[in-house]
């Protein structure tokens, strides 16, 4: 098999059939939406991507991801607010370089 016959094997994700459900919708709404993108999703062959949605056609848990997205993109909205009133001379810690107790001091 080619790469071209695999490749037209695969589910393609369904970018243009999927419905926006922002804020600017109201929540019974933006729900329906997020319901009909599950759906389509699915029936293209693609997995949900979980990292990003939650996989489900449940009303209530539908809802609570909405919040919990919105409690998220509010505390990083305050987090860097507050970064940015920071003296220009304070270093903050790389997420890179472990701190504690498991840096080795060899």
């Amino acid at each position: 098999m080619t790469g071209e016959n695999v490749e037209a094997m695969m589910p393609k994700w369904p970018k243009d059939k999927l419905l926006k459900h922002g804020p600017d919708f109201p929540m019974a709404e933006r729900v329906r939406r997020y319901q009909e993108n599950i759906k389509t999703i699915r029936a293209s062959g693609c997995a949900v991507p979980t990292s990003a949605m939650v996989d489900t056609l449940d009303p209530a848990e539908i809802e609570l991801w909405f919040a919990d997205n919105a409690f998220t993109i509010d505390r990083l909205k305050n987090l860097t607010a507050r970064i940015a009133t920071l003296p220009p001379e304070m270093k903050l810690p790389s997420p890179f370089i472990r701190l504690g107790k498991d840096v080795d001091k060899s």
